[in-house]
């Protein structure tokens, strides 16, 4: 087992970064400021920092085939432009006293499976959702509590699904070619870990990477959930990861600034790298997120 080090990405600090995108489209990587509602992207070859403003709130955004993206806003999706500004919003009728959306992906049938959060902490308010090519949603998983990672298996049959609270990895048959759950397989265990697991990854060898609220690491695991690598960045509350870059070896990891949970902070009255991203070069490559087709 290696380990490595991420290391800071100058200008990026948020206060909740979320929601990671490698855009081989723009060579950038992108990810959410979730509270201050910014996408913010970063340009590694000019190593600039750009804010992009969509709303108060935003905890997703996702490639669409046709151009721009899609977007998760609290309550609803919205459709984008190439620079971000919003042409259409599509209500999911979901009150923001009982919940929220939060991280999501898409699948081989370039449709957007999205989670939704509970706002009120212990209620199982939230779910996971699938949003086809015409917007139309169907709920798969109920009595959600924060819902996070989600990711496939490089021949699409296992689908890998987090809710923080559970502190295990659900893994499920998936059918990729109607893009549906098909079954139920053991889950695995990452209840040993400091903190909950949070955003994830899959990468060219079918491996999982996940970011771990709580321990400032990204955690490596095969799918049957031997622990392989370690990524340690130098705050507590990371947040998710993506692989990026020209060969897809770079991985970038968004974080949250000390404040959301001070009893993890590795150094709660200098909370210097809290709510930064960070980069760091990996033997293996990821691979590239998938288009939405609505």
């Amino acid at each position: 087992m290696a380990h490595f080090e991420a290391t800071p990405i100058a200008g990026s600090k948020s206060g909740l970064g979320e929601g990671t995108l490698w855009d081989e489209r723009r060579n950038s990587f992108l990810w959410v400021d979730v509270l201050d509602g910014y996408i913010k992207e970063y340009l590694p070859a000019t190593k600039e920092v750009i804010a992009h403003k969509v709303g108060d709130f935003v905890s997703y955004v996702g490639k669409r085939k046709t151009g721009g993206y899609v977007i998760a806003l609290g309550d609803r999706l919205a459709v984008t432009d190439d620079n971000f500004a919003i042409s259409q919003e599509v209500d999911m009728h979901i009150d923001r006293k009982i919940g929220q959306t939060n991280d999501g992906n898409i699948d081989f049938c370039g449709c957007l499976w999205i989670g939704v959060a509970e706002a009120v902490e212990g209620s199982q308010a939230g779910d996971l959702r699938r949003i086809d090519h015409h917007f139309a949603s169907s709920t798969h998983r109920t009595k959600v509590q924060i819902s996070n990672g989600i990711d496939w298996s490089l021949d699409g049959t296992i689908m890998y699904y987090i809710d923080s609270a559970t502190r295990e990895i659900s893994c499920y048959q998936f059918d990729p070619q109607k893009g549906a759950i098909v079954g139920q397989l053991p889950a695995i265990d990452v209840s040993d870990v400091t903190g909950v697991p949070d955003g994830m990854c899959t990468d060219s060898e079918g491996n999982l990477w996940v970011a771990f609220w709580g321990c400032g690491q990204v955690r490596n695991y095969s799918p049957e959930g031997d622990l392989l690598n370690v990524v340690q960045a130098p705050t507590a509350l990371t947040t998710c990861p993506s692989f990026g870059g020209a060969d897809l070896k770079t991985m970038f990891i968004t974080s949250a600034q000390d404040h959301y949970q001070p009893e993890f902070a590795f150094d709660a009255q200098n909370d210097k790298y809290g709510g930064m991203c960070f980069e760091v070069k990996l033997p293996v490559a990821g691979k590239l997120d998938n288009f939405f087709l609505g």
